[in-house]
């Protein structure tokens, strides 16, 4: 779903773009992209092959005013992840890779979405915004 599921819906949403001459493509994308974790194999793999699809869908759809971009958080506090965080020790292990000394929580993906899809970044494409309090600036 995190690879081929992106595909299609933006084939299917950037057709209608293209013959605007004008859209926003917004992938959701993760710090998985770009950092190995033991046993997330399957799910990493997804992730890079989405933030390489940004990157080619951006190169095609460029010419015709569509820009394609993805935002990638890194371990957020989720319903999805609060049984893992509810154990301390993952939790204190966890923020200890972050250096702004916390997790990240959806309010803190708003910005970079907003920003992405308006006009603010109309030349901004292919790109992945990474929204993990430094994780990935090592």
């Amino acid at each position: 779903v995190n690879l081929s599921g992106a595909f299609y819906v933006a084939q299917a949403v950037g057709a209608g773009m293209v013959e605007r001459g004008y859209g926003r493509i917004l992938f959701l994308g993760s710090v998985s992209s770009l950092l190995g974790h033991p046993n997330h194999a399957p799910y990493a793999a997804s992730k890079g092959g989405g933030a390489l699809l940004v990157k080619v869908l951006a190169s095609e759809w460029a010419p015709h005013g569509v820009t394609v971009n993805a935002i990638g958080p890194g371990y957020t506090e989720t319903p999805l992840t609060a049984d893992h965080l509810a154990d301390p020790v993952v939790r204190a292990a966890l923020e200890a890779h972050v250096p702004m000394g916390r997790l990240g929580t959806p309010d803190d993906l708003v910005g970079a979405a907003v920003y992405l899809c308006s006009d603010a970044a109309r030349f901004v494409t292919g790109q992945t915004l990474y929204v993990d309090g430094g994780r990935t600036a090592d």
